[in-house]
């Protein structure tokens, strides 16, 4: 009965999404990326095994160590890295994450998403090239040392990543269930949580949170048929579902840096590496 209901929820969100189109304009005002959603194709990873890798947050060492990891278990020197965005902020060595994520995605071996704090790092450098008198809040003082490589980078990154070899999309946040995925909402993408049924005029359907303390966690009720990685969450932790996985397991915060190894036989194996200290108090659990 319950998938019944969820079905026909599903198909009412979904003709409303159709009706209405998409919000594709970013909470910030940023530009648009080139492209909101990209699809890798198999011909671009080959054999390789594919890492996707939960909420980075400026923590290099455990990234390579969590690379180190894999490559051991899949015996393979060479890894598709992915991201599922929030590569930035709070953490040590910002700057060197997205340095790598550049360099690896220009050599053809990793693929990232835009999370919240790429946004917000987006939104930064728009205010100081527009104006020569803003001032940086401290915690953005690394963006001083940004090059402008890694600037573009970053503008350039997607919403979503779709891998059909392993029947994937990766998002930061989260995905409205019954919503196609270029019908959805770009903030939604970056920065909700929970969802919760409200009834409208054409009938119930879906409306999304940014906090964990309202609705639900969206990704109970994520009935497919991808498979959907996601980050965002730490204060969830791993979210280890039939049709979604949450990789945010609060490395920043003291914790773990977590990712999911699917080999080229679509063997899939969650590893997790201990984080080296704690880089930011966790009251920002939610941010």
């Amino acid at each position: 009965m319950a998938a019944l209901v969820l079905n026909s929820l599903s198909v009412i969100q979904k003709l409303f999404s159709m009706i209405t189109g998409p919000n594709l304009k970013s909470k910030y005002g940023l530009p648009p990326p080139p492209q909101y959603h990209v699809t890798i194709t198999k011909d671009q990873i080959g054999d390789l095994p594919i890492l996707i890798v939960g909420d980075i947050h400026g923590c290099l060492d455990e990234l390579q160590d969590l690379i180190a990891e894999a490559r051991t278990i899949t015996e393979s020197e060479k890894i598709f890295l992915v991201s599922v965005g929030d590569m930035v902020s709070k953490g040590p060595k910002s700057v060197e994450v997205l340095q790598l994520f550049n360099k690896l995605s220009r050599e053809g071996h990793a693929a990232a998403v835009r999370g919240n704090h790429e946004e917000s790092v987006l939104r930064e450098i728009q205010s100081l090239n527009s104006d020569s008198n803003y001032q940086l809040r401290s915690k953005y003082f690394y963006l001083k040392q940004l090059p402008v490589e890694e600037r573009e980078y970053l503008q350039s990154l997607p919403y979503s990543l779709s891998i059909p070899q392993i029947n994937a999309v990766i998002v930061h946040a989260g995905l409205i269930p019954g919503v196609p995925l270029e019908k959805q909402d770009v903030n939604d993408l970056c920065f909700m949580r929970n969802i919760m049924l409200q009834n409208k005029i054409w009938g119930p359907s879906f409306i999304s949170f940014t906090r964990g303390d309202e609705g639900v966690g969206w990704a109970t009720l994520w009935q497919g048929p991808q498979h959907v990685y996601f980050g965002h969450d730490a204060r969830k932790g791993l979210q280890d579902l039939a049709f979604a996985t949450g990789l945010d397991t609060g490395c920043v915060f003291g914790n773990t840096l977590t990712g999911v190894v699917i080999s080229n036989n679509n063997h899939r194996q969650i590893i997790s590496v201990k984080a080296r200290k704690v880089y930011k108090d966790n009251c920002a659990l939610d941010s």
